[in-house]
């Protein structure tokens, strides 16, 4: 659009609108600014909007969920708050798979970037995880709304945007709760400083008793939920079966003293482990595990963990009953003063994961 646009012109004469040039003009420059004006306060809004937190999953039994974090590296490079980082798309199926994507846009230069990620859990604990390229076009962000302020001057959408590569696609891999998982988003050529998505596999909420049936009603048809299933041969229940169910601790105190906030959020397994900086991995059993170094040093008390080694003392708290059944029991524990997260961000705060007893057996040294 240009200075007395006859175009625009015509627009307001059929609106019953008619100007001298010397007003037009006058209003065709307010417009003008009042545009540059939106644009640069949106624009100075970003970092912002972008820093506002997640709304608040709310857990569905039987549904893996996804959490992810921006994060800069170094930190004082300010890459996590340079882009437009959207609200993720995800979508699971009850006792099926997940699929999550990540969009940031680049408003000054209108250029977009991020990934789709599909979880599969094949067993408790365990995941594959695929990355891929992200299936996004400029007019799937214009038709959600993403594009609102990317305006041309004429008042239409500019659908002129690039979707930029990633550095890299990782391949994909097995995962279990607790595992880091990250990708590289972008990477800034002048100065090689990074941004990252470290990103959490929430565990499907397990279901300690009975659900109830739901209630005919006239207004819609009852949808009841599909009947979870196992394969293989049927086999005896063993002790060794029983798992521990950490959801949403409240806190763990080494000798006494609170430590930092934990970085999962909730897991179960037979065997689940619990990380602290500069102390290492404590995994822990509510059977003794022979032939894996196993030591009675605590027990679990409804929704308390304590127990006591090398002469450190350690409590864990959380807001669920972390063994089925209402006596307490006996805790075993393996500790590997050695091991630590391979991510940087997971090494300064506690953690917690599972791991199966295969996998501990293939670690045992000769």
């Amino acid at each position: 659009m240009t200075e007395g646009d006859p175009g625009l012109q015509l627009k307001w004469h059929r609106k019953g609108l008619s100007f001298s040039p010397r007003v037009f003009r006058t209003l065709w420059r307010f417009q003008t600014r009042l545009y540059n004006i939106v644009r640069t306060v949106y624009l100075a809004l970003i970092p912002v909007l972008s820093a506002q937190p997640r709304p608040p999953i709310v857990r569905d039994t039987g549904r893996i969920d996804i959490e992810s974090t921006l994060r800069a590296d170094p930190p004082t490079s300010g890459l996590d708050r340079k882009f437009n980082v959207l609200i993720p798309r995800e979508s699971s199926t009850r006792n099926g798979p997940t699929f999550f994507s990540r969009i940031l846009l680049d408003n000054i230069n209108h250029a977009y970037f991020g990934y789709e990620l599909f979880i599969e859990q094949q067993q408790p604990g365990a995941y594959w995880a695929t990355f891929g390229k992200l299936g996004v076009s400029p007019l799937d962000l214009a038709g959600k709304g993403n594009l609102k302020f990317s305006l041309n001057q004429d008042g239409s959408t500019n659908l002129d945007w690039t979707l930029l590569p990633l550095p890299e696609i990782p391949k994909p891999r097995l995962i279990h709760d607790g595992d880091p998982l990250a990708i590289e988003l972008f990477v800034d050529a002048s100065t090689g400083s990074k941004l990252i998505d470290d990103i959490h596999i929430i565990p499907p909420l397990r279901i300690n008793s009975f659900l109830p049936v739901p209630m005919a009603s006239s207004r819609a048809p009852v949808s009841a939920p599909p009947v979870p299933t196992v394969s293989g041969p049927a086999r005896d229940f063993a002790a060794s079966d029983a798992d521990l169910q950490i959801l949403i601790p409240r806190g763990v105190t080494l000798n006494g003293v609170r430590q930092g906030s934990i970085a999962l959020r909730n897991v179960h397994g037979t065997l689940i482990w619990l990380y602290l900086p500069e102390h290492g991995r404590y995994v822990l059993s509510l059977t003794p595990r022979p032939g894996l170094d196993f030591k009675k040093a605590g027990e679990v008390r409804g929704g308390l963990i304590s127990f006591n080694f090398d002469g450190d003392s350690i409590l864990l708290e959380c807001s669920n009953l972390i063994a089925a059944g209402d006596a307490p029991y006996n805790l075993w524990v393996l500790h590997d003063d050695q091991w630590e997260p391979i991510a940087e961000a997971q090494k300064i705060r506690p953690g917690l994961g599972t791991v199966s007893a295969a996998e501990l057996a293939a670690l045992k040294p000769k």
